[in-house]
């Protein structure tokens, strides 16, 4: 019995079975950590460009929307960082659209404390501020006592989103936690997102809106997209999408106006909100959607995309615009 003992329990974790292939491949993600980290911005994102679409992107004139946002993730204007906050971003739009649009938040930190705690409602969301899946729901605050709640926490302040996204504007955002009411439907669930695709051309006064839906994000993730007459269009691959129209939005134009206003000055910002219980509330801002990795249904529809996002000319130069866009289609479904 001794020596089966030995000969298993007690033998040394390098020499049991299987555990050389897991060593191996830990070794390999932390080799490929290492080197990825010394490699420049723009270096990897083009290999990340390549390595899911089979070809090298053009990054010093791009022309497709993709190649556009991934200029942005290692060229971004300065302003990204404020609004990419989604705490410092609620004083933008509490100024430009008004705090009615905000939803009520419970406070900020940089360190979970049972004061903090102990003034949160029964239900609420949990966010961090500096980049993109930090988000908890809490539907029972008993179920999340403050010693998880504060480990969670640390794990997201700690996490640097610059360094696994490479969107450079995400680097001096300074990582904070805040709290926020849980929004849910008559179902129970987090409402359906509305994420307001915001182009804008020097030729044009209005920006040119296309709205993607997002519904089930956290089960069964479909999205759909429309134009502003609620006209279902093509953007994405079809696998992604329902390709059944939902009921237009009671207050959708009032969100439209909003999208606009938040956008303004921006040649693409997407601005999402959420449409629930008769209010519209402010998400966020994204100026790097996806990363510049979007799954578009063809490659036509990327370089559409692409036509609409121009950059705003200064006041006297003349239009070195498309006076056209090519859409991969003539009409609406």
């Amino acid at each position: 019995m001794r020596r089966a003992s030995l000969d298993n329990k007690e033998q040394p974790a390098e020499q049991q079975p299987g555990t050389t292939g897991v060593k191996y491949r830990a070794l390999v993600r932390k080799a490929r950590r290492t080197l990825t980290s010394r490699i420049n911005d723009r270096l990897y994102v083009t290999f990340v460009y390549r390595r899911e679409f089979g070809r090298f992107p053009d990054l010093t004139h791009p022309q497709t929307f993709n190649e556009k946002i991934c200029r942005r993730r290692f060229d971004p204007e300065p302003v990204y960082t404020i609004l990419s906050d989604k705490y410092a971003v609620r004083d933008y739009v509490a100024a430009t659209v008004g705090d009615e649009y905000l939803i009520p938040c419970h406070g900020q930190t940089r360190e979970m404390t049972p004061a903090i705690y102990g003034q949160l409602p029964e239900s609420f969301v949990m966010k961090g501020n500096h980049g993109s899946g930090f988000n908890l729901l809490v539907k029972d605050k008993q179920q999340y006592p403050l010693w998880l709640l504060d480990s969670i926490g640390r794990h997201w302040l700690n996490a640097d989103y610059y360094a696994v996204s490479r969107e450079s504007h995400y680097r001096e955002i300074e990582p904070r936690l805040l709290f926020e009411d849980l929004l849910l439907d008559e179902y129970g669930r987090p409402p359906m997102d509305f994420k307001f695709y915001c182009f804008r051309r020097p030729d044009r006064r209005d920006p040119e809106i296309y709205i993607e839906v997002v519904q089930d994000r956290f089960t069964d993730f479909a999205v759909d997209y429309y134009d502003v007459n609620w006209n279902l269009v093509e953007v994405v691959k079809d696998r992604f999408t329902t390709g059944r129209r939902i009921p237009k939005p009671k207050r959708l134009d009032e969100a439209i106006e909003v999208a606009t206003r938040l956008s303004e000055g921006f040649d693409f910002a997407r601005v999402d909100l959420y449409l629930t219980d008769g209010r519209i509330y402010f998400g966020e801002i994204t100026f790097t959607p996806t990363g510049g990795l979007k799954n578009f249904k063809t490659p036509a529809h990327d370089r559409w995309w692409g036509q609409l996002m121009q950059p705003l000319r200064q006041p006297g130069n003349s239009s070195p615009y498309p006076e056209t866009i090519d859409m991969p289609w003539r009409e609406a479904r």
